[in-house]
């Protein structure tokens, strides 16, 4: 896997020069995942920025995920759990970011079921009837297109959005 990676991130990232050796590098991935749980996409850009060739990419990747300073699935756990319920994210949304992010399906599917349904719907349910209250003074059907489009760029299901809309008038 980061082989595939290396080679995608390498042709867009051909000008650095090695600016560290491998040790120092070492020492910087160790504190970089040490602080936040984070990608191997984005622990890779760093490795080429820092000058590292694939080979000692490579070394690298695999002291880290040995130590367990970097692991996808708890950093999909991690990435769902603070873009639900901090930012307030749907679904669909969580989904495709973990995917630009070069997270595998499975590990994105397990994350992501570990969201309450009940939950989810009460806290759209909610998010709705604020956002509602803030679109007042148009006509309701401007309304609730106006709301609509507003949680379906949040990545909520269309579905669940004109289900929650039916009951607010």
């Amino acid at each position: 896997m980061p082989s595939i990676l290396s080679w995608q991130l390498e042709k867009t990232m051909e000008d650095y020069t090695p600016k560290y050796s491998f040790s120092a590098v070492t020492l910087k991935a160790k504190r970089y995942c040490d602080k936040a749980e984070r990608a191997h996409k984005d622990v890779l850009s760093k490795l080429i920025r820092w000058g590292m060739n694939s080979e000692e990419r490579d070394q690298i990747m695999m002291v880290l995920i040995s130590e367990n300073l970097l692991n996808e699935e708890r950093y999909a756990e991690a990435f769902v759990n603070d873009k639900y319920r901090f930012n307030k994210w749907g679904v669909k949304k969580i989904e495709q970011a973990l995917k630009m992010k070069g997270v595998s399906d499975r590990n994105i599917r397990d994350a992501i079921a570990k969201i309450v349904p009940a939950e989810y719907e009460d806290g759209l349910k909610e998010l709705i009837e604020k956002r509602w209250l803030k679109t007042a003074g148009i006509p309701v059907w401007q309304r609730k297109m106006k709301v609509a489009r507003y949680f379906i760029s949040r990545g909520y299901e269309s579905s669940l959005i004109w289900k929650m809309l039916e009951g607010i008038s």
